[in-house]
């Protein structure tokens, strides 16, 4: 085994569990059961009662720069070692360094973050903000993809105008601000090439699965928390130009007294046009309003009711607005054998304004079971969170 076989054991060994550190361990307890037999030899040869042979000279020359390259393994280990307890100390499955400045391309502050916890596979998508010539967003995995880390991407976007084979090569850093000391947490890959990193054409996304664990994020004495709220920043350098562009991403979960509206359509059987809609109604800074296709639409259609909420008024919005809502579509039996009722969580955006469901009742059979009573159909949504994106100050 020489140096580069020791470094493939390091790499072998580096990942981010107790079982792995124990084996690290281990391994550098037998290098050095291993060094401390080499060194009984070589003391009992240069002992001055003793007067070694020719082939015990050369051979004491061997041990010598045997226990010089075990010195390098134990150090290599070690160093695995330290980092592994590192890991499992802290949660954090990167290496992390602390600065003042704060970061310069985008930074995304969220408040209520605790609420996050209520929607477990949600996925924050920042709006998109310009760094080093070229279009980006953030990912952000609240609960991360396991439930128990945070998992934060970059992605590269609106690459249709790039040349065919294109290539983008940039340094990345990620941040997480410390409101104690006011300075930003850096994470850095520990075993990839750092945060340099090529997006293309087949690898648009890069990131961390598991930035930190949500045990260490919400830790008090680590104060990446404060009231609720914390600031999640990137850097992406290619070349010295950026754009700035820092967005709040608040979340809020509104009372049940208000977050709930009811659209009693009579006369059910008279309806004619092939979509109608609600008045509207607010909750919470957003109007909305629901809208039904009576006869079904898209693969519902002829055969169910399709029922969706949609942003209202979003055309006057500014650009890349971004609104996220928890909700319950619902549709009551006045039968009382059960209402039909569909949760869904859905960024609603002036390409998507509109969600629900296309096959919600049946028309056939299930409608004139209770949900449609003296030509009356009763329908309401139930808003739970939601979240809108404003600038940040």
């Amino acid at each position: 085994m020489d140096l580069r076989d020791c470094k493939m054991v390091i790499q072998t060994h580096l990942n981010y569990d107790s079982k792995h550190l124990s084996d690290v361990n281990n391994v550098i307890a037998s290098v050095s059961e291993n060094k401390a037999a080499y060194q009984a030899i070589i003391d009992r040869l240069t002992a001055p009662s003793y007067a070694p042979n020719n082939a015990e000279s050369e051979h004491l020359v061997y041990l010598c720069q045997k226990i010089d390259w075990l010195n390098q393994v134990i150090f290599q280990l070690s160093a695995a070692s330290s980092t592994l307890t590192q890991t499992l100390d802290h949660g954090v499955f990167s290496q992390v360094s602390k600065r003042k400045n704060e970061p310069a391309h985008y930074m995304l502050k969220i408040e209520s973050f605790s609420l996050l916890s209520e929607a477990k596979s949600i996925k924050i998508e920042s709006d998109i903000f310009e760094a080093s010539c070229q279009k980006w967003r953030l990912d952000l995995y609240p609960n991360g993809k396991d439930g128990s880390n945070i998992s934060l991407y970059l992605v590269i976007c609106d690459t249709g105008s790039l040349s065919k084979g294109w290539e983008v090569c940039v340094d990345v850093n990620f941040f997480i601000y410390d409101h104690k000391d006011h300075n930003y947490a850096t994470f850095q890959d520990i075993d990839g090439d750092g945060n340099r990193t090529r997006f293309n054409e087949s690898k648009k996304i890069w990131g961390f699965d598991k930035l930190i664990s949500l045990e260490s994020f919400t830790e008090s004495k680590n104060w990446y928390l404060l009231n609720d709220v914390c600031v999640f920043g990137v850097e992406v350098f290619a070349v010295s130009q950026f754009a700035e562009n820092d967005r709040c991403l608040s979340f809020i979960k509104p009372p049940a007294a208000m977050n709930t509206y009811t659209w009693r359509i009579d006369k059910f059987s008279q309806v004619t046009g092939e979509v109608i809609f609600s008045n509207v109604f607010k909750v919470g800074n957003v109007k909305w309003n629901l809208f039904l296709y009576p006869k079904g639409y898209s693969e519902g259609k002829d055969t169910h009711l399709s029922l969706y909420l949609e942003v209202f008024d979003r055309d006057w919005f500014p650009d890349g607005w971004r609104v996220y809502a928890k909700f319950k579509l619902r549709v009551k039996n006045q039968s009382y054998k059960g209402n039909r009722e569909r949760e869904i969580d859905n960024w609603f955006s002036s390409s998507s304004g509109g969600w629900g469901i296309p096959c919600f009742v049946g028309l056939q059979n299930e409608l004139h079971d209770g949900f449609l009573a003296n030509d009356v159909l009763i329908i309401e949504v139930e808003i739970s969170m939601l979240g809108t994106l404003k600038n940040f100050i």
